[in-house]
């Protein structure tokens, strides 16, 4: 997953959001000419998504016992993006009729994992 929003200040720029401390001495001993002393969000480091997960529910997944694998799958693919910081999480059950399970906004914890 790549990184889609900026969220660490770097670089040496005449505008931006913060000032650089490490540059003020020299600026000033500059007379101030030596002006590149702010900070701007410049690289991504942060991720925004919204991932949404599928889970078969019919009756066949119970017949020949996936559905306990399904369900192990879903808890170790939430635990892994929780981890990365992947952004939000969202689980709809399909099979005879598609229900969603868990919505996008809410963190997703054991207790929706049970209602799956």
């Amino acid at each position: 997953l790549e990184a889609s929003v900026a969220a660490k200040l770097e670089g040496d720029f005449r505008t931006g959001k913060r000032l650089n401390m490490r540059k003020i001495i020299p600026y000033i001993a500059s007379q101030f000419r030596k002006d590149k002393i702010w900070l701007r969000r410049t690289r991504p480091s942060k991720r925004e998504y919204q991932v949404m997960l599928a889970i078969d529910d019919s009756k066949s997944m119970v017949l020949y016992g996936s559905k306990q694998l399904a369900l192990e799958s879903l808890c170790v693919i939430s635990n892994a993006l929780t981890k990365l910081e992947a952004g939000d999480l969202s689980v709809v059950s399909f099979g005879e009729e598609a229900k969603v399970v868990h919505e996008f906004g809410s963190p997703f914890t054991a207790l929706d994992g049970a209602k799956a």
